[in-house]
């Protein structure tokens, strides 16, 4: 936990080692990140995609239009996908009928089950390539 001591009307806490952050501890080689205990992306291995997922990676961010079981349109940017087909969108917009106005949504997961069709606004050459996208050194700055 932690310990506290008072002096006075000031109460002063000071947390024990272990509740600090791994970037805050006093040595350095527990500072290393690794995939049991964070999340991150580890960049120093370099995994291979199947084709599949290096289709959904150069997917993220582009202009997806969905059309769902009951005919309603939705149109958004792709962020993410699970095994069992949800899709979320941001930035979404629903069309009920063609030629009307759009309803703003903005962040929306559509339930994979009541997904009829999906459209990828991108290229068919590199929306089906089945090889990571990764940005040039001048796109990334």
């Amino acid at each position: 936990m932690s310990e506290s001591s008072t002096n006075g009307n000031a109460l002063k806490t000071e947390p024990t080692a272990e509740l600090l952050p791994t970037a805050l501890k006093a040595n350095p080689n527990e500072n290393a990140l690794n995939d049991e205990n964070t999340n991150a992306l580890d960049l120093s291995v370099k995994k291979e995609l199947t084709p599949g997922r290096c289709n959904l990676q150069n997917w993220l961010g582009h202009t997806f239009r969905i059309v769902i079981t009951d005919g309603r349109v939705l149109v958004g940017f792709f962020n993410c996908t699970d095994k069992d087909a949800n899709i979320v969108l941001s930035m979404c917009a629903e069309y009920l009928e063609e030629g009307k106005d759009a309803r703003i949504l903005g962040n929306v997961m559509i339930p994979g089950k009541h997904i009829v069709s999906i459209a990828v606004d991108m290229p068919r050459d590199a929306a089906l390539s089945g090889k990571p996208n990764l940005p040039t050194a001048s796109e990334a700055v």
